[in-house]
């Protein structure tokens, strides 16, 4: 797709990606919370609902989520004029925009029967990627709260609930969910800051259900509790053996290259962060340049590199940074002002 995702909905996908993998494949109430719980976390969703197509005019409603309410699940009937049978003939998302809402209203109210002002409904796909096989349904009553970026999260979402609902295709196929988002496999992290984000990711859950447990302590026979915290105890070795798994895939800092993406210049920039820990204005002496096109520049590598502040650049060259130290110091004399940094010095953040 060639689009980069903010690194907070990136965060959002990942989690729900790993949540998905560990639920049983008949807890299908949870896996649409999962989505649901990752929808509002990029957006203001109201009304969340997913839908599966039943013959020619029948969606079932397993899970409806409206105003901060699990509704029953139930089936509604559609006809030709309306969203359900636009999205399955099409095949694409629909969104609020497009008719100004008419489809969306033309269906049967959901949760409070407030009118939404904005709604995007993505397709699901079948094993073979073509078939429709339901939607996830996302609204709100304010206007203009759902961006391009939610929509191609939610895309994303619909496709890794339909593998998940899909138990044959959880393990062989579910490949296909990172082959326009390979940031996204917590299997194939590039690099060491992504194993942090996803250690805390993983600790969050822990730290989730040790609260919901001191909730309902009190309530619980010794048994039952005993049982809760065995239930901890084996999520804590999980997250081990996952972040196990994940430091074996990581491919080693000597391995890693900078992306096609960077620009000449760009690639110039970062080696003297990393390797020369430069600031900007030493930067801007060394190549010639202004010291606010350096900061431009500088503000474009952390976007493609997927990173938040300038000192991670140390960590994404990983040992070519401290190669280049131990063979040729980190003396920055070219520079009339550049003082001499000692090995291991590591960037200030901007």
């Amino acid at each position: 797709m060639g689009t980069v995702l903010p690194e907070t909905v990136r965060g959002a996908l990942r989690l729900a990606d790993r949540q998905l993998r560990l639920l049983a494949p008949d807890d299908v109430n949870e896996m649409c919370a999962v989505v649901r719980r990752a929808a509002t976390a990029i957006a203001p969703v109201e009304t969340f609902y997913v839908g599966l197509y039943q013959g020619d005019n029948t969606l079932v409603l397993p899970y409806i989520f409206s105003a901060g309410e699990h509704l029953s699940a139930d089936t509604s009937r559609f006809g030709r004029g309306g969203m359900s049978h636009w999205i399955r003939a099409n095949a694409k998302p629909y969104r609020y925009a497009y008719d100004d809402g008419r489809r969306c209203h033309a269906g049967a109210p959901m949760g409070d029967g407030v009118l939404s002002r904005d709604v995007v409904a993505v397709p699901m796909f079948g094993p073979d990627e073509a078939t429709v096989i339901g939607m996830v349904n996302t609204q709100s009553p304010r206007p203009d709260v759902f961006d391009d970026t939610f929509v191609i999260a939610l895309e994303w979402l619909a496709q890794a609930l339909a593998l998940s609902l899909d138990d044959g295709a959880r393990s062989s196929t579910r490949e296909r969910l990172y082959r326009d988002f390979p940031e996204l496999d917590r299997n194939r992290l590039d690099f060491p800051i992504d194993m942090l984000h996803t250690a805390t990711d993983c600790l969050d859950e822990v730290a989730r259900s040790v609260d919901t447990l001191r909730s309902r302590a009190a309530l619980l026979e010794v048994a039952e509790l005993r049982q809760e915290l065995g239930r901890i105890k084996d999520q804590c070795r999980l997250v081990g053996t996952e972040l196990a798994m994940m430091a074996l895939k990581t491919p080693p800092s000597h391995d890693r290259e900078y992306p096609e993406t960077l620009t000449t210049r760009e690639r110039e920039i970062a080696d003297l962060i990393a390797r020369e820990s430069m600031t900007n204005a030493m930067i801007g002496r060394r190549l010639y340049i202004s010291e606010k096109t350096v900061k431009a520049h500088v503000s474009n590598i952390l976007r493609k590199l997927g990173i938040r502040q300038r000192s991670e650049l140390v960590w994404f060259l990983g040992e070519k940074a401290t190669d280049h130290h131990h063979r040729h110091g980190a003396d920055t004399s070219n520079s009339p002002t550049a003082p001499r940094i000692s090995r291991g010095t590591r960037p200030q953040p901007s």
